[in-house]
């Protein structure tokens, strides 16, 4: 069986429930009182009905008998007729004859009329079964607030018949002021016994709301602020019942909950700071041994692009400084060939047919153009070369002065073959926007590192973009990335050089955007990204060259990578 549950505090239910107890109780005794008195006056007025009903007949059914005038008969019949109206509550008195004819009434305006035809013709059938039966009818209204008191009298049989007549004496009581008499003289007793009852009532919430509600009220709020955290409130409830005894054993157990939630908070507070320098250190681990890795790969790169760009410098210089004695040679030659045909214009057959094979004109004109695609080649050789010796000088620790449009234009010609149109997408084209920016003291190879990671994450995107169809959706110009120089001067007078690199892809939302310098992030499918590419960056920047390293971008509008570097940068002092 569930246990009765208050859902309202103490300080409201007791109150409530006596409150509902005594409008209970008053009500109780209100109904009963008027259902009481309604009882003893229907019984009253019934009791009165019969008797004056039977009494009034027989002295009616003695007048007939006794005398013979018709007119001696109706005057007598009058006046007791007469002296029935005078009782209280009564409605209508009704002598009727045999015909249901109204003979008299106590309402003189039914005198001489059927019933019929009066408002009263509804007791025409129970006027008719009482004539039948010649036995008397008291009958309530369905509201109980009408008796009807129908009853036969016998009556002298018309001149020449044997039959008696059968007429009827009707009464009707009407109870409705006599009941709202009775309903206010209950209501005021109810009244007077509720005022009574409230004031005890009043006296009990009293008692209880100084002995009981009051004190446990207290001990409620002192466990609500123990639950929201405020370990030093007490109750200290004075006397020394169960109350009181309760609120030393809980303020005895609030005293030991708050003596060992400092010492659970002590303990969090230590364990969270190890867990705190745990975490930091396995970070700065993990993004230690990835810059390592990274370092390693880049050192080994550049050692290897080193070595390479020195074995393709050989050759390329044999053949690109030859080139220019080859094609003074062969201009000997060709111009040997023309005077000798000036001087012997006509050659012997022999000669001219090998001519006619050779198409001399044609190979004098072709030879100049093979030796200009020679020496355009040999220069593409060398600057490729010339890009990849500046930019394996990823492992130098020395600050140098350099040009950043050099380093800028050695990373673009690396990547070029990633600029070029493929079968997914069409050609990456390049915006170059220098401005007049000086040297800038810096380590240079980490300053490659930098745009070479910028700028492979703004290819991938373009590239990620024309996968999902986004350019030829938006109807937008081709992939783009653009690159802007400019020099700054802050207001302490301190010059920077800042450089922006833009693309026209569809950028990124601002949760990725947030997170794009964190280790180990990335948006890249797994295998495609380490997540260190930009971290790495940021730290050079920031921590190695004391810049800056921002990213705007917005979706649909592409991103932006803002590099801002120091003029001077002076080494860190041991």
């Amino acid at each position: 069986m569930k246990r009765l549950a208050f859902t309202l505090p103490l300080r409201f239910a007791i109150p409530s429930l006596l409150l509902l107890m005594s409008s209970g109780l008053g009500l109780y005794g209100f109904i009963t009182e008027v259902k009481k008195t309604y009882e003893y006056q229907e019984l009253a007025i019934f009791q009165q009905a019969d008797f004056y009903s039977e009494k009034t007949v027989d002295l009616l059914e003695f007048i007939f008998r006794r005398f013979t005038s018709y007119n001696s008969r109706l005057d007598t019949a009058k006046l007791v007729i007469g002296e029935t109206g005078e009782q209280p509550n009564l409605e209508l008195s009704a002598f009727l004859d045999e015909d249901s004819t109204i003979i008299l009434s106590t309402q003189y305006n039914l005198q001489k009329q059927p019933i019929l035809d009066t408002d009263f013709a509804y007791l025409y059938p129970k006027i008719q079964q009482v004539k039948k039966t010649q036995t008397q009818q008291i009958v309530w209204s369905a509201n109980r607030k009408s008796l009807t008191v129908t009853t036969p009298v016998i009556l002298p049989p018309k001149p020449n018949e044997l039959r008696s007549q059968v007429g009827i004496f009707l009464s009707i009581y009407d109870l409705t002021q006599l009941k709202k008499q009775a309903y206010q003289e209950a209501l005021d007793r109810s009244l007077q016994m509720n005022i009574v009852v409230l004031g005890v009532c009043l006296l009990v919430w009293l008692f209880f709301e100084l002995s009981l509600t009051k004190r446990v009220s207290r001990l409620v709020l002192v466990s609500q602020n123990l639950a929201q955290g405020n370990l030093s409130d007490r109750s200290r409830l004075p006397g020394s019942d169960e109350l009181a005894q309760i609120s030393i054993a809980f303020d005895q157990m609030a005293d030991q909950i708050e003596l060992d939630t400092y010492s659970l908070q002590q303990s969090q507070i230590e364990l969270q700071q190890k867990a705190t320098e745990l975490e930091k250190a396995l970070t700065q681990l993990k993004q230690t041994q990835a810059q390592l890795v990274q370092s390693e790969k880049m050192s080994s790169l550049g050692q290897l692009v080193a070595g390479i760009a020195h074995e393709i410098n050989n050759p390329v210089s044999f053949i690109f400084g030859n080139i220019t004695y080859a094609k003074e040679y062969t201009d000997s030659l060709l111009n040997l060939i023309s005077l000798y045909q000036t001087c012997y214009p006509q050659a012997v057959p022999e000669i001219q047919a090998e001519i006619d094979d050779l198409d001399l004109e044609f190979l004098e004109s072709d030879l100049q153009k093979i030796f200009n695609s020679m020496r355009v080649g040999s220069q593409r050789i060398a600057d490729i070369v010339q890009s990849l010796r500046s930019f394996s000088r990823l492992d130098e620790a020395d600050l140098k002065t350099v040009n950043l449009h050099e380093n800028i234009d050695n990373t673009l010609m690396i990547l070029k073959h990633r600029f070029k149109a493929q079968s997914s997408r069409p050609e990456i084209k390049i915006s170059k926007n220098y401005g007049n920016i000086p040297l800038i003291k810096c380590y240079a190879g980490q300053l490659n590192q930098v745009f070479m990671n910028i700028l492979i994450n703004a290819i991938d995107a373009l590239e990620m973009n024309q996968k999902t169809g986004y350019f030829k959706a938006s109807n937008q110009t081709p992939p783009q990335i653009s690159i802007h120089t400019e020099t700054l001067t802050d207001s302490q007078q301190k010059t920077w050089v800042q450089i922006q690199i833009s693309d026209n892809g569809l950028g990124m939302s601002e949760t990725v955007r947030t997170r794009i310098f964190e280790p180990f992030f990335t948006t890249k499918p797994v295998g495609q990204g380490t997540g260190m590419g930009l971290a790495i960056s940021y730290q050079i920047v920031v921590e190695k060259h004391q810049g800056q390293l921002l990213c705007t971008s917005q979706n649909g509008e592409g991103s932006t990578f803002v590099i801002t570097l120091p003029l001077s940068l002076e080494p860190p002092t041991a």
